[in-house]
């Protein structure tokens, strides 16, 4: 993995834990995880205008990736309300990677090298570490663990979706945004009616409450992820994963300077487990 890219990965893991928390600090999240994806599609929709269009090849990706991601922002919405951000986020994004590569080993016969794998597995374990010391702290209820593991898994489909879907896209970055522009846009219309049939008339203004912050939170989303996608076009799928798990720390931070979570002496082993992998993944 090159400088930049791993650079810019890093960088994506700062937005996407910044419309997290933007998420978790809302008094309605299941409203505020909505609000998120609709403002993603705006952005979507401009980005779309000024990118090329994807490759026909890469369509029915973008289709799969839409319909994924509907699920993931629903159960986005509900993970957050029983459990710190510092806790649920990592235990959500733990096993993605993970499952990710593993994903991406048996479907696209790419392997990592023996760095990246060991940089993949220091992130996931000191990821997993961050999350479990919450939940044995209570910090978090056990159907929202059950919700955030299933959410992994949610995770890594799209991520390895998304991978491949954007190297069919066509040959440049710009084409790459272009892919994950058309998938928010088409992710925004499948989701507002999803949203307008679970609160009915209630979602309308509820839907254009706190703008300025929700277009804050839909703009890091789409360009965090956007950088993620393209990133998987330049190095592999699951090394571009673990690393974009760097987020956990970022969210870290923000629960406890922001959110007023607490911080205990295990996370800052497992920080140091996801800086190392951060180190390998560089190396490999």
């Amino acid at each position: 993995m090159t400088t930049f890219v791993w650079a810019a990965v890093l960088s994506a893991a700062l937005l996407h834990a910044l419309w997290n928390s933007v998420v978790k600090s809302a008094g309605d999240k299941f409203m505020s995880s909505a609000r998120v994806a609709l403002w993603t599609g705006v952005v979507a929709a401009l980005v779309s205008l000024v990118t090329p269009a994807p490759f026909v090849a890469s369509l029915p990706y973008v289709i799969a990736s839409a319909l994924i991601h509907v699920v993931y922002f629903l159960l986005v919405g509900r993970l957050y309300r029983n459990a710190d951000l510092s806790v649920a986020y990592p235990l959500m994004r733990g096993l993605a990677p993970l499952v990710a590569t593993a994903i991406a080993a048996v479907t696209l016969r790419e392997l990592p090298d023996a760095v990246a794998l060991a940089g993949v597995l220091a992130l996931v374990v000191g990821v997993a570490t961050t999350g479990l010391s919450g939940l044995a702290h209570g910090r978090i209820d056990r159907v929202t663990l059950v919700v955030a593991l299933f959410n992994s898994v949610i995770i890594a489909v799209y991520t390895v979706i998304d991978g491949e879907g954007a190297r069919l896209a066509g040959p440049d970055a710009a084409h790459a945004f272009a892919y994950n522009a058309w998938s928010d846009e088409l992710t925004a219309l499948l989701y507002l009616p999803v949203v307008l049939a679970l609160r009915g008339k209630a979602a309308g203004p509820e839907l254009v409450r706190d703008s300025p912050r929700s277009a804050f939170a839909g703009l890091a989303a789409f360009g965090g992820y956007a950088i993620v996608v393209w990133a998987m076009t330049q190095a592999p799928i699951g090394a571009v994963a673990a690393l974009r798990e760097c987020s956990v720390v970022f969210a870290a931070i923000i629960g406890v300077a922001f959110l007023g979570e607490p911080f205990r002496g295990a996370r800052a082993g497992a920080a140091l487990l996801i800086v190392g992998g951060v180190v390998a993944l560089r190396l490999a």
